[in-house]
Parts: C-alpha cells; sequence; structure tokens
C-alpha cells in the first residue's frame, strides 16, 4: 500500500514539474513580447466598490493615469457606509472621464458583487469593459498590455493573477494557494485552444472583455446566484464559445487582496467552495482530491520517516524514494511558480504549507455551507 501512495505522489511530482514548466514558458512567450494597442474603441473601466475608503482613492488615481487614452471609469458605490463615495466624488472633479453611480439596494436573488457588476455593465459604454477591485493598484500600461494581448490572441475576456501584497507570512501562505491552478490543475497553453470551460479561469482583480460577448450571455444574470463569480464568469464565457485568456499580470498591476489573516481564510474559503459543484460526483471527486492534497501535503513528512525505517527494513527504501521524488518536483515546481508570481522566498518555499492550508479552507467552508450558516462577505451573508 505505502509503495503505491509514494508512486502516485511521485507521479504527480513529476506532472507538477511538467504542467508548470508549460505553464511558466506559455505566461513568458505572451508578456516577452507586445505593443501597445493603439485603437480608439472605448474601454469602460468598471469598479464596484463597497466600504472601500482605505484603498479606493490610490486605485482610481492609478486608473486615471493609463497610457491608454480613450477611457471612461465608473464606480459603483454599492450602499457603503463609510467614507468611499466622498472620496470619489472628490476625484470627479479632478476627472471628467470619472463618474460615481450610486448603487440599486440589493436585488432579491442576486450576490452582492455580482448585483453591483451587473449594474455597472448596462451603464457602460465601451465597446470593451474592465472590471478591477478597489484594492488594487494599476501601473501605467496595465490596460494597454491587456488591450494588447486581446487583440493579439483574438480573444474575448482576459483574465490572470496580479502581483499580491501581504503584510505577514501566513497571509502569503493563504494567498499562494492560487498557485494550485498553475502547478497541479490548468495547462493553460492548452487550454487557449481547447477553450474547456473545467480549466476556464478568472480573477476578479483583472477582467478585460467585450461588452458584447458579455451582452450575448446576458450580462450576469445567468451568473446571480454564484459564490465565486470571476471563474464562473469565465466558464460562461467558454461554454457560449468566447475565447478567454489567463495571462501573467504581476508586472502591470498589484493587489493587497486581505489584510489579516482571518480575512484571508474566510474569503479564500469561500473561493474554494464557490468553485465546487454540489452533488453526489462532485462530492466524491472532491473527497479523492482533498485525500490526495493531504498526501502531498504531509509527503515531505513521510518520506523522512520511511528513510529513518529503511535502516532497519529495507523495504521502506523504495517507497522512501518514490516519495522523496514526488515531494522534491512538487516543492520545486510550486516554488518556482511562487517566484513567478512575485510571492516571497518563505512562501516559495512552504508549498506543502499551503496545499494543507488549502485542504483546511475546503473543509471549514464546505462545514458552513452544509450547516447553512454561509460564508460573511463585506457584511453580507452568502449561503
Amino acid at each position: 500500500m505505502m509503495l503505491i501512495l509514494s508512486s502516485i505522489i511521485a507521479f504527480i511530482g513529476i506532472y507538477s514539474l511538467v504542467l508548470t514548466t508549460s505553464n511558466l514558458l506559455y505566461f513568458r512567450s505572451l508578456s516577452k513580447h507586445w505593443e501597445k494597442h493603439t485603437s480608439k474603441e472605448l474601454v469602460t473601466i468598471a469598479v464596484p466598490a463597497r466600504n472601500e475608503e482605505a484603498t479606493i482613492e490610490a486605485c482610481l488615481r492609478s486608473l486615471m493615469a493609463q497610457s491608454y487614452a480613450h477611457l471612461e471609469i465608473l464606480v459603483l458605490d454599492d450602499n457603503s457606509e463609510d467614507n468611499t463615495a466622498a472620496i470619489v466624488r472628490k476625484l470627479e472633479t479632478e476627472d471628467s472621464r470619472l463618474h460615481l453611480i450610486t448603487g440599486r439596494a440589493l436585488q432579491e436573488g442576486w450576490r452582492g458583487k455580482l448585483w453591483a457588476m451587473e449594474q455597472l455593465f448596462r451603464q457602460s459604454n465601451g465597446t470593451y469593459l474592465f472590471f478591477t477591485d478597489a484594492d488594487t493598484v494599476h501601473k501605467q500600461d496595465s490596460i494597454a498590455y491587456g488591450m494588447s494581448l486581446l487583440s493579439q490572441r483574438n480573444a474575448a475576456l482576459l483574465s490572470g493573477y496580479p502581483k499580491q501584497q501581504t503584510k505577514s507570512l501566513g497571509i502569503g501562505l493563504l494567498v499562494s494557494a492560487m498557485l494550485f491552478n498553475p502547478t497541479l490543475f490548468v495547462p493553460f497553453a492548452l487550454q487557449e485552444r481547447l477553450q474547456l470551460p473545467l480549466f476556464s479561469m478568472a480573477i476578479g482583480q483583472y477582467i478585460l472583455l467585450k461588452k458584447e460577448a458579455l451582452d450575448a450571455i446576458g450580462g450576469f444574470s445567468s451568473l446571480r446566484t454564484e459564490i465565486c463569480d470571476d471563474v464562473t464568469l469565465a466558464r460562461a464565457f467558454a461554454r457560449k464559445g468566447f475565447k478567454q485568456m489567463f495571462a501573467p499580470m504581476t508586472d502591470v498591476v498589484e493587489c493587497e487582496m486581505f489584510p489579516t489573516f482571518k480575512g484571508a481564510f474566510s474569503g479564500l474559503e469561500r473561493s474554494i467552495n464557490g468553485v465546487v459543484k454540489r452533488g453526489l460526483i462532485g462530492f466524491l471527486m472532491i473527497l479523492l482530491i482533498v485525500i490526495v492534497l493531504l498526501a502531498l501535503a504531509v509527503a515531505p513528512l513521510l518520506t523522512l520517516g520511511l528513510a529513518i525505517l529503511s535502516f532497519s527494513n529495507t523495504a521502506y527504501l523504495l517507497p522512501a524514494l518514490w516519495l522523496f521524488l514526488g515531494s522534491l518536483t512538487l516543492w520545486a515546481s510550486w516554488a518556482w511558480a511562487a517566484k513567478r508570481f512575485a510571492f516571497s522566498t518563505p512562501v516559495a518555499m512552504l508549498g506543502h504549507v499551503t496545499i494543507f492550508l488549502v485542504v483546511l479552507m475546503y473543509l471549514h467552508g464546505a462545514y458552513l455551507r452544509s450547516t447553512g450558516r454561509g460564508f460573511i462577505w463585506k457584511g453580507r451573508v452568502l449561503p
């Protein structure tokens, strides 16, 4: 049994190294040669904002300074209880392209952010829509870079991971859970050609899309009950035949997604559970994935234990070697991807800890859903 388990871990480790190598080479090819997009098509920047007084000004000033000139900037104040709206009104006097929209009360049957995004979509004038979060800060070429990639690759939706700012090692370990996609799950180069909904990815901090494609899928109405709005949107595009793609954004935008460990845990467990479909088949698949992830997380400790036992019983030597191979290749893959996405060296070195935390976040989130407690986000309960 131990030999079988160690062989599986070795296979996953080698697969991870191959997948990560492919993905990082693909990402490099996307970002290496790009030219500023010079079209005059209007891009609507859409920023949903709920209680964002600490971050909204820096975000908007970075968007007002974009090198891509043909913009309108819409900020929807989603019933904020702080000074978010007042800050935006002040900035409106500095830039005629900036407009504050007072959000309507949350409509029954909708998630809060999706309702905000739907309102922004309906009031936009651009040929393209650029959704971004209020806690992001963009470099001057952020939109020009995105428009260039959309044009070059003939895509309808573009997203990608920003550079994540984290105040502590603990927060960094939680946020680096996003590396699960490029190291263990999505073959991004192949996905650009196949456009499978399962492998379609997006992150709400950077979503640039063609408005006509969003209109064709009915806006956000078909997604209104979803918890994980970004990934669900990318999958909806793929299902309807609109090309979506994922690219590195670390050079053009950064974000402090979570200021506290508790906030990071709560936010990420919501996202992890939000992409998991309910039902018996889904439950069995997730159960298998959880078991495998737990094995991967403790593989270094198992390797050490079997190595010690092999001194007295050589039957443990081969499983120890397989475990060592799997642990080493997975660790190297995770560390490589972490450095590519600008995580700190300590975070990059502790990938096995992050994998264990992913399991904890999923299990705790599943408990909240099964007991009906739901997730609390921006002061709202998401069942």
